[in-house]
């Protein structure tokens, strides 16, 4: 084992690690986003405060990832901020933050205690009371998804290292800052060399330090070591060294590059392609085109899950046949979200109709008013106004704003043969039909952050369209683009539709 070339006894690495822990918190000691609960702990034989920061827009009808981290008083705001920026620029789910308040850091968080540290060797409680009394706090409380990270630096580090080796059941990644790995003449390191190789199958680890001699003095180079050597084959890890940072400031970009690593997966959910369904008739190939910008993408056709030894996704993708498309960035963690799936069928060519004399421009519309989750069944609903939409979609023009549904019908002009692409964003849901043919499926509560799109071959002419929708509250919009046969993609041209007049 290398040591530092600098020599360093113990008790100046925690009288050092104190100061500068006591200098953080003076510096930025700050009130803690979110709310502060109190729990009855019968691990810790006392009562714990625990801060709960929940994600902008949290809502009850979506699961969320749940981030527990130490030192909450001085980290909390940052980390917050940080899984906002990440949330907001498609790098991570949005993540409920749970800060674990320690009124003894040292006895919370080391397993022993040694002559710098007498307070110390109460972890295997601490870990034990987040993990059986904190937790289901946090689930019975919120909905979550069951994806849990542990995070915590320096001391904090170790702590959340150690429960990595010793309670691994409790949390799926652990993001491992600045860890003082020293710490009991490397007592970490020795039991990573027994305990990696049992370790269950799946979780995420990330461990981050500084460049240089830190690396090597806090125990990291060593724990890498270990890593390279016992890590099993199905343990997605990584470490990184960062250089010109201190003990405090490498924080920022390590809990930066620690959650998007932990997050990657989630980056599968995040997955653009066009279109999400649709229709291949034989004989016409058909193009998919990627929006996601990365070069990790595998795919599959025949709807089995992309693996590392799949064929990659490169911008574009001819289907001529009927095809199950999966994709995804295949990882070696458990819990993988499935891969982002397209389902195009054997479709016709749909023959269009000869516009008649009583068609006029725009969408007839029948209004309806409900609190609903979902689209409902709107033919068993009393119709409170009919009308019609000429020139565009006005749903400012509709009797409420919220707790509204409302049904469009009329017919599409297709003005060439050929693949017609159509692409709606809505608040809240919303169905698409064609010819009878359900072609977008954008049901339940959701903002217009994301589309859905399909294809389909339209012959020259009208076709039938109908879109049911409801707005439940908040924002009410329905956005429509399309790429039809020799345009560009596009807003879509609202003097395509036409409706039968009304008297």
């Amino acid at each position: 084992m290398k040591k530092s070339n600098v020599p360093f006894d113990t008790s100046l690495r925690i009288l050092l690690c104190i100061c500068l822990l006591f200098i953080n918190l003076h510096l930025v000691g700050q009130d803690m986003p979110g709310e502060s609960f109190t729990i009855k702990s019968e691990y810790m034989g006392s009562e714990r405060e625990v801060q709960v920061a929940l994600p902008d827009g949290y809502n009850t009808w979506t699961n969320y990832d749940v981030q527990y981290m130490l030192d909450p008083v001085w980290n909390m705001k940052q980390r917050k901020s940080l899984l906002e920026f990440l949330r907001n620029n498609g790098m991570t789910p949005r993540t409920i933050l749970v800060g674990i308040v320690s009124p003894d850091r040292n006895s919370d968080m080391l397993p022993i205690k040694s002559e710098g540290t007498p307070t110390g060797g109460n972890a295997d409680k601490f870990i034990d009371f987040i993990g059986r009394e904190v937790k289901p706090f946090i689930e019975e409380k919120y909905k979550t998804s069951g994806y849990n990270t542990f995070a915590g630096h320096s001391f904090g580090g170790f702590c959340v290292m150690y429960a990595f080796l010793k309670h691994p059941e409790y949390f799926d990644a652990y993001l491992v800052s600045d860890p003082s790995f020293w710490y009991g003449d490397e007592l970490l390191v020795q039991m990573a060399k027994e305990k990696l190789p049992a370790i269950e199958s799946g979780k995420v680890l990330f461990i981050g330090g500084r460049e240089g001699n830190a690396y090597k003095s806090m125990g990291i180079a060593s724990m890498e070591k270990v890593l390279e050597e016992h890590a099993p084959d199905d343990l997605d890890w990584k470490t990184v060294a960062y250089e010109d940072e201190t003990h405090n400031s490498v924080t920022y970009k390590l809990n930066y590059d620690g959650i998007k690593f932990i997050s990657q997966d989630f980056r599968n959910s995040a997955i653009e392609f066009i279109p999400h369904s649709g229709e291949v008739v034989p004989g016409e190939p058909v193009s998919v085109f990627l929006q996601s910008d990365t070069k990790l993408m595998k795919y599959t056709l025949d709807g089995s899950e992309p693996g590392f030894e799949s064929e990659v996704f490169r911008d574009s993708l001819t289907l001529s046949e009927p095809a199950t498309l999966k994709i995804k960035i295949p990882l070696k963690r458990s819990k993988l979200r499935p891969a982002f799936e397209g389902e195009f069928s054997k479709g016709e060519k749909l023959k269009g109709l000869k516009k008649k004399r009583n068609y006029a421009p725009g969408l007839n519309y029948t209004y309806y008013e409900g609190d609903w989750n979902k689209l409902p069944d709107f033919d068993t609903l009393k119709m409170i106004k009919q009308g019609a939409m000429i020139d565009r979609i006005d749903l400012n023009s509709l009797p409420k704003k919220e707790k509204f549904g409302c049904v469009f019908e009329g017919f599409f002009e297709a003005k060439e043969s050929g693949y017609h692409y159509f692409s709606i964003s809505s608040d809240d849901g919303i169905k698409f039909y064609i010819h009878d043919k359900l072609m977008i499926n954008h049901d339940w509560r959701h903002s217009t952050y994301k589309s859905k799109s399909t294809v389909l071959y339209l012959e020259q002419g009208l076709h039938p369209v109908r879109f049911e929708y409801f707005q439940h509250q908040g924002g009410a919009e329905i956005n429509l683009f399309s790429k039809l046969p020799k345009e560009r993609p596009q807003p879509l041209d609202y003097n395509r539709f036409w409706r039968k007049s009304v008297k």
